[in-house]
């Protein structure tokens, strides 16, 4: 099991470095050539076009952290909840058995959004419908945002392709502007200057941006099942269910174990009777 997390964790620098790999021994098939694949001003024109028209769409803001999380994806991610569940646990036997205030002590070291809220509202003494309309309002709120990132990186896959064909035309309207006085040799090196740019367009939308926009999705699903997990058990807090049923509940409602650091033997109070 480990080797395989392991093997997981490695994944995205594999594919990077393969994907890469690739690239350059294509290059290399014609030593002589290397400095055709090279067009700075056809990056620009890729990398900067692409930005523009994203933000053209999409509010800064969103664009800013969708940009912020790209080297974070770069990075394969697990979630381990081990921490918020051995939280919960200790708040729903305190809780479980009277002890309010001695729980409520325990809230500032929670960290995780969705477990903090729910918690806090039981402290409170909020209704179970209360609790059910906070929590199914802030899982809704993350499905948004996540649908909101997740198209944001499709849409730069989708434009980058197009800003590097805009490149080549640029190119191409320059050649033609110069054939009268340019040899066969200055024109071929010319359209091949030109032609680079849509390789920068398709490399970058097909082993960078669409690869990470799956990741991306793929990591917010994660997510959400984890909130929707503790969704479940937030609510047999409440009705100070005993952490050994809750464990139940979490292990019936958490259907992808391989993804998770979760190890029920590592929870004392849920295995005390």
């Amino acid at each position: 099991m480990k080797r395989t997390l392991k093997g997981l964790r490695q994944s995205t620098t594999v594919g990077l470095c393969s994907g890469l790999l690739l690239i350059i021994s294509m290059i290399l098939l014609v030593p002589e050539h290397i400095g055709a694949f090279i067009n700075i001003p056809g990056l620009f024109v890729v990398l900067g076009g692409t930005l523009a028209a994203t933000l053209v769409s999409r509010p800064m803001k969103e664009v800013v952290r969708i940009l912020r999380q790209i080297p974070m994806l770069l990075e394969d991610h697990s979630p381990n909840v081990a921490t918020e569940i051995q939280q919960l646990f200790n708040f729903a036997e305190l809780y479980r058995l009277g002890k309010l205030r001695i729980a409520e002590g325990q809230l500032p070291a929670i960290k995780h959004p969705v477990l903090f809220t729910g918690l806090r509202h039981i402290v409170d003494g909020g209704s179970r419908d209360e609790l059910i309309k906070l929590l199914r309002h802030r899982m809704h709120n993350q499905r948004q945002r996540a649908e909101s990132d997740v198209n944001i990186m499709r849409t730069m896959a989708v434009f980058a392709p197009a800003f590097g064909m805009m490149g080549t035309l640029f190119g191409l309207i320059h050649m033609l502007h110069g054939i009268g006085s340019s040899g066969i040799s200055e024109i071929g090196t010319a359209m091949a200057f030109a032609m680079i740019t849509t390789l920068y367009g398709i490399v970058a939308a097909n082993l960078i941006l669409k690869p990470l926009a799956m990741k991306l999705e793929r990591r917010q699903q994660l997510e959400f099942a984890v909130n929707h997990m503790l969704c479940e058990a937030l609510l047999m807090v409440q009705e100070r269910r005993h952490p050994a049923l809750i464990l139940d509940a979490i292990k019936f409602f958490w259907t992808q174990p391989e993804d998770i650091s979760f190890n029920e033997n590592d929870y004392s109070l849920a295995r005390a009777a």
